[in-house]
């Protein structure tokens, strides 16, 4: 029971954005039995969140390892090794969730960026336009919620260019729906 307590208790504090209180209260929960097929991803969610995306990294893929099959872990593990330039990896991950579900535009969104970074343009104009035909991306909201370092922010605001990107002229265009 008093498992469940400190992860609500989590749970809580990750909602309020006060994420290293997020990070003891889950941490508590582990330790005293809850189980960890339900606590890796959030705790990892509140360590990408607090900017210590190695440990981020870390707990993706104790989630991964209880459920190698989750495109979202492998997304978040993918975003959580981009803050922290591990391009190649990152990539990796990217790859392998586009393989599981090809219908999340947020995946080729992130790997588009990636390629962007690599200096791959044509690879990254493709998946651009994978995620506009998909259409469940808002730019704004993913700059927010995973580019969390300067340089991929930058990156992501240059690909998300309203004024001059393809991205923009297919916003004004149709738009999209944010979704999360």
């Amino acid at each position: 029971m008093k498992h469940s307590m400190d992860f609500l208790r989590g749970q809580r504090h990750f909602l309020r954005g006060e994420y290293g209180r997020s990070i003891m209260e889950f941490g508590g929960a582990l330790d005293s039995g809850m189980d960890a097929a339900t606590i890796h991803t959030p705790l990892g969610l509140a360590y990408f969140k607090n900017a210590n995306f190695s440990e981020a990294a870390a707990e993706f893929s104790r989630a991964l390892d209880l459920d190698p099959t989750n495109d979202h872990v492998l997304f978040l593990r993918g975003m959580a090794l981009f803050n922290n330039e591990e391009l190649e990896r990152a990539l990796e991950d990217f790859n392998d969730a586009v393989r599981l579900n090809p219908s999340r535009g947020r995946i080729f969104i992130a790997r588009s960026l990636v390629f962007r970074a690599m200096g791959g343009k044509a690879e990254a104009e493709h998946d651009l336009q994978s995620a506009l035909a998909i259409g469940e991306v808002e730019a704004e909201l993913f700059i927010r919620e995973y580019c969390l370092t300067l340089p991929l922010r930058g990156l992501a605001m240059s690909l998300f260019d309203v004024d001059r990107a393809t991205w923009g002229q297919a916003l004004r265009g149709g738009g999209t729906d944010a979704t999360h």
